[in-house]
């Protein structure tokens, strides 16, 4: 029952951040699951991360794998509490979000605002990033991997998953 509060504490508090997106959020989801409550290794996150992109849904959903391993013994109930934590208070401000941001559509303060916060999402996105790196394994494959999937997601139409699993083949050719 404790992790469970925990799980459920982490993920809502971590929903409410979630300004932008999810990518933003990562840093503090891996601080919390990984050095503050040892839920998950860094490695563990960063396949979690990897499996919440391969499925259809926001990345966050992942929060649902980190709370299945943080109970063991009842892993059902730990990524149930994870997911609701994670989706139900900041669907809960969106829905008020926009009912204001609709009452205020002609304002113009609307795009000052939104102007200002690009910059912060920007950064809590390159946050993310290197978060997640530390999970990644060192060596010239990996990292040639991570500068092709780079190169090719900045200049081609090519998906996230058909990305992932191309890197994925080319991990199991190579690094077996």
């Amino acid at each position: 029952m404790h992790t469970a509060l925990h799980l459920l504490w982490t993920f809502g508090q971590l929903s409410v951040l979630g300004f932008g997106g999810g990518k933003g959020i990562i840093p503090q989801m891996h601080r919390d699951a990984v050095e503050n409550y040892r839920w998950v290794t860094s490695a563990q996150f960063t396949q979690f991360y990897t499996i919440g992109k391969l499925v259809p849904g926001p990345t966050t959903i992942f929060a649902a794998l980190i709370g299945y391993a943080a109970m063991p013994k009842t892993p059902l109930i730990g990524a149930t509490v994870a997911t609701v934590g994670m989706f139900v208070p900041s669907s809960a401000i969106m829905m008020a979000a926009d009912v204001a941001w609709d009452r205020f559509a002609n304002s113009p303060w609307r795009p000052i605002l939104a102007r200002g916060l690009a910059p912060a999402i920007v950064g809590l996105v390159w946050s993310s990033v290197l978060t997640i790196a530390r999970g990644t394994p060192a060596g010239i494959l990996p990292y040639a991997v991570t500068a092709v999937v780079a190169l090719l997601t900045l200049r081609t139409k090519l998906s996230a998953p058909v990305l992932i699993v191309a890197s994925g083949v080319v991990g199991i050719i190579a690094l077996r």
